[in-house]
């Protein structure tokens, strides 16, 4: 006998084919189709793996002038995102930064005059306790970054390296929510923390923006106020503004120029930036009650080279006819922060520290208490019918008059001395001139004579040099006796200065403080920062 068939095999010869075993014949041929069909990709065919993960991006697609302190944050499609840290001085719990935002520019003075805001960093520092400070974004949200950020991975070129504009201030809020949700998921071990809370992205408030863009601690005191921070090698250097000299009217790509002091690339010019904060017209000093669209900072790249300027500062309207308006010359950078009260520690920390401060800054402006604390004493005692407390309550104004009148000493000694140190500057700036101008002179006739004068010029340059740094610490001196003490207080203090340079011998000295005294005048009349016309008046002097 034959031996039996099984499926796939050929019918032995001489064996019958009856219906049911052409049946069996049919049927195998099916199963064996369907297992050859799912061995195909195992006989030379591909496999279906997992999908491609995307290339990392080149260093030059994320940061094209790379500089130490970076802080370099990944995003989705293999990219990235670079941070610089803005150090703010910052001495103890509630503590926050004075600073003066703004400018002088009577034409722009409607939305920019002059006027003060506070800051402060928003994580510390464990080696150093002296300060905070928050990260902004080292370039503007590139086309490239915010594709990526947004859900579409686009290949890496150099026209992506363009700022992302037409962006609204709602593209600029999902954006930092949409890379916050990205980052804790996916790298959430590399974001500063703050009392073991993460960091976050959002908009810059407007006092961060424009801390940063005016060099924050790496400038001085009166170059923070100067229309620009320090441009040594010329505007075009540094921004992007309207002229043959720069952009020509064009959008150009991130980082190409040099960074501002503190490694920040075009905070100024190339596009206008979206900060957090809705719009508010100026009111002498103050913000205005009406809060409308949002504010945009630093110009752009049609922006005129005259008025380029950090104070810089327009509305942005929210919508038009197609919904929300879109500007070819608006665009965005992200700032780093965290969240004010970040732990039940800091809670209680923050509480302790409200209850540490003086009351008199828990008034409001205005109230009676605040302008004459000890006229509002007076006034509890006289209506206060329990002879004790009426007792204990004139002790508490005696001391309290004393403590002032103390205070008002050691402010009227600390006025007395930065008049004094400015005097001083004052006399050595003129001094310098004078010898500068003979060494100059005598340069000019060595020249003449066909002589080497390399020695002459590196002495000229070092002379000049220490010339300008004296009259940028004349100018600092005179920013913060305005911004520390009254005219009331520096006026009083002059005629004790008087007498202590005539019984000191230095009676010359006076004129240089009385012309001190004016300029903080000027200062304080919001003239700004003018160190040249300074230096004029100190060499007219007689």
């Amino acid at each position: 006998m034959g031996q039996p068939a099984v499926p796939g095999d050929a019918v032995p010869q001489g064996q019958p084919i009856g219906p049911r075993s052409r049946g069996i014949r049919r049927s195998a041929a099916i199963i064996t189709a369907a297992l050859l069909a799912l061995a195909a990709p195992a006989l030379g065919q591909p496999r279906p793996g997992p999908a491609p993960q995307p290339q990392r991006w080149e260093a030059r697609f994320y940061n094209p002038q790379p500089a130490p302190g970076d802080l370099v944050l990944p995003l989705p499609c293999g990219g990235a995102m670079v941070f610089r840290r803005i150090d703010v001085p910052h001495e103890s719990a509630l503590a926050d930064r004075k600073i003066v935002v703004g400018g002088t520019d009577e034409r722009f003075a409607f939305a920019e005059g002059s006027r003060y805001d506070y800051i402060d960093g928003a994580f510390g520092d464990p080696k150093d306790k002296t300060r905070r400070f928050y990260y902004l974004a080292k370039y503007e949200i590139t086309e490239l970054q915010l594709k990526a950020i947004t859900g579409t991975c686009a290949t890496p070129e150099r026209a992506g390296l363009r700022p992302a504009t037409g962006t609204t201030w709602f593209d600029a809020v999902q954006a930092a929510q949409l890379y916050t949700e990205w980052l804790l998921k996916n790298a959430k071990n590399k974001l500063p923390v703050e009392d073991g809370l993460p960091g976050f992205l959002r908009l810059p408030t407007e006092a961060e923006w424009e801390y940063a863009a005016r060099g924050g601690v790496a400038v001085s005191a009166s170059e923070f106020e100067e229309k620009t921070f320090p441009m040594p090698d010329g505007m075009e250097k540094y921004v992007w503004f309207r002229s043959q000299r720069s952009s020509n009217g064009e959008l150009q790509l991130v980082g190409a120029l040099k960074p501002n002091p503190l490694g920040l690339h075009d905070m100024l010019g190339n596009v206008d930036e979206i900060v957090l904060d809705p719009f508010r017209l100026n009111k002498l000093a103050r913000l205005h009650g009406q809060a409308g669209g949002f504010v945009i900072k630093g110009g752009n790249y049609q922006t005129s080279e005259a008025d380029v300027r950090s104070a810089y500062r327009n509305e942005l309207l929210p919508f038009d006819a197609n919904g929300p308006r879109r500007v070819p010359t608006v665009g965005f950078r992200l700032a780093l922060v965290a969240p004010v009260i970040p732990s039940p520690a800091r809670l209680e920390a923050a509480k302790k520290a409200w209850e540490a401060l003086p009351k008199a800054e828990a008034l409001r402006t205005g109230d009676v208490a605040q302008g004459d604390p000890l006229a509002e004493l007076q006034t509890i005692i006289k209506a206060t019918t329990d002879a004790d407390i009426r007792v204990r309550l004139a002790a508490l104004q005696r001391e309290y008059a004393k403590r002032i009148d103390e205070e008002a000493t050691m402010r009227g000694r600390a006025a007395r001395s930065l008049l004094r140190l400015a005097a001083f500057l004052g006399d050595k700036l003129r001094a310098d001139r004078r010898f500068l101008d003979q060494v100059q002179k005598s340069r000019d006739t060595q020249k003449q004579a066909g002589l080497n004068v390399a020695a002459l010029d590196a002495r000229l340059k070092e002379l000049n040099g220490t010339l300008q740094g004296n009259l940028r610490y004349y100018a600092d001196t005179v920013v913060q006796i305005a911004q520390d003490f009254n005219d009331s207080t520096v006026n009083q203090q002059l005629g004790t200065l008087k007498l202590e340079f005539e019984k000191s011998g230095a009676g010359h000295l006076d004129p240089y403080a009385r012309l001190v005294a004016a300029h903080v005048s000027a200062y304080r009349k919001s003239s700004g920062v003018q160190p040249d016309a300074w230096f004029k008046d100190i060499l007219a002097l007689p």
